[in-house]
């Protein structure tokens, strides 16, 4: 019983060195635009009136050695969870996604990198069928992540929503 006293804290270090090292992964080069997001964790909800005040949860981390990016998504008031992967795609030489969610939409498509932000342009396939989207999130000059969602519409991009996020830490 005494060994197992001494060795608990060396194991617990272990584990916890383990951890701050998994969580303070550097991404590889094409995904080193992700940098400023990986670590923060975000809450927001919808700008618009009627939509429902629900809390929108995101974390980014970076995992696989810094080779992808992960986004995860909650909205526990309706039962959501998105997770979304960013990598690098040799096959078509830029960085793409990945996006995976708990009701049955899944996406996938390429990453722009923008003067202040990154968008997001794909496909979803929906139950309904294929839907084109354009997705971007900006850091603006008061700290806040916009999240901006628009899908085609003919030739054009048509707005759907926009939710403000605020680190989590801004919440407390």
């Amino acid at each position: 019983m005494d060994h197992w006293r001494r060795a608990a804290p060396i194991v617990l270090t272990a584990v916890v060195a383990l951890a701050v090292a998994a969580l303070s992964q550097e991404l590889a080069e094409p995904l080193d635009a992700f940098e400023p997001l990986v670590g923060t964790s975000w809450i927001g909800r919808f700008t618009s009136s009627p939509a429902p005040p629900f809390d929108h949860h995101i974390e980014w981390k970076a995992i696989l050695n810094g080779q992808v990016a992960q986004w995860t998504k909650h909205v526990e008031a309706v039962d959501f969870t998105m997770e979304t992967y960013f990598y690098w795609d040799a096959e078509l030489g830029t960085v793409a996604f990945t996006q995976l969610a708990n009701n049955g939409i899944h996406s996938k498509g390429v990453v722009e990198f923008e003067d202040r932000g990154i968008a997001l342009v794909g496909v979803a396939m929906q139950t309904w069928g294929l839907a084109e989207f354009r997705q971007t999130f900006e850091v603006m000059e008061d700290g806040t992540l916009e999240d901006r969602y628009y899908s085609r519409c003919g030739a054009d991009w048509s707005p759907e929503h926009v939710i403000v996020y605020r680190t989590e830490a801004d919440e407390v």
